[in-house]
């Protein structure tokens, strides 16, 4: 009897392993080692959650936790706890913006931003660019998360006269919400249903953008449906808000 309680409080353990299986891949730049932390769910439907930023601790906080009460598929980078990812190689520092890394007018140029350039740290960044794109499953919708800082970036800065508004095609401002939280999108059946219930949304120009290399910036080159959730940091009821209206948005499509 006693072996048979001990079994049948097992199972629940057995059953969330399985269904949320985890791992961290290791991954070499240079002489610097960073990781990919992933967590898969067999029953996730066609989504993908994305973290490059792992200063943008909120966006992490939120993945774990909603990942508690439903199903979902994720990964995020893991380095220094910085926005920036720095490596050396043969004696050398360099460092970028993850988020930057997408195309190779970006790569070139979130180096140059860095410490120093070459063409061999570039072919370095261009691998972990091509891990990050090999996680992506063909057909799913990508959902990255961010955190941004008060009044220093916000759906505002779409609009018209802001520094991103040459980005963007279509932009709603609901004024009864923070300006921190928005959701950013390429895809203009997603803008048409967040607007519709009132939600802070972007919607990429495909076409005008400027390519800074980001993650948004490829999907919307290559027509793979792309969600951003943007809220500012410590704001984990906004973010969990959102990744629940962005899946229930997705699944209804």
């Amino acid at each position: 009897m006693k072996l048979f309680c001990i079994f049948i409080l097992f199972i629940p353990f057995l059953t969330w392993t399985q269904e949320t299986p985890a791992m961290e891949t290791k991954f070499k730049l240079g002489e610097t080692e960073i990781a990919i932390y992933e967590q898969k769910s067999s029953t996730a439907g066609d989504i993908v959650f994305v973290n490059v930023h792992e200063d943008e601790t909120t966006s992490i906080e939120t993945l774990y936790r909603y990942a508690d009460i439903d199903s979902i598929h994720f990964f995020y980078l893991r380095h220094q706890w910085t926005r920036r990812i720095a490596f050396r190689m043969k004696g050398v520092d360099y460092d970028f913006d993850p988020n930057r890394i997408f195309t190779k007018k970006g790569r070139k140029k979130t180096l140059k931003d860095g410490a120093n350039y070459s063409g061999k740290a570039n072919k370095q960044v261009k691998k972990l660019a091509k891990a990050i794109l090999d996680r992506l499953p063909e057909g799913h919708t990508v959902v990255a998360v961010h955190n941004n800082t008060d009044e220093n970036y916000s759906i505002k800065s779409y609009d018209v006269g802001g520094d991103e508004a040459e980005n963007t095609k279509s932009v709603y401002i609901n004024p009864e919400t923070d300006p921190d939280d928005f959701i950013y999108t390429t895809d203009a059946y997603f803008f048409n249903a967040f607007k519709e219930i009132g939600v802070n949304v972007i919607l990429q120009d495909n076409k005008g953008y400027v390519n800074d290399g980001s993650l948004s910036v490829y999907c919307g080159k290559n027509e793979i449906p792309y969600i951003n959730i943007e809220t500012q940091k410590g704001h984990f009821d906004a973010q969990m808000h959102l990744m629940k209206e962005v899946l229930r948005v997705v699944r209804n499509r």
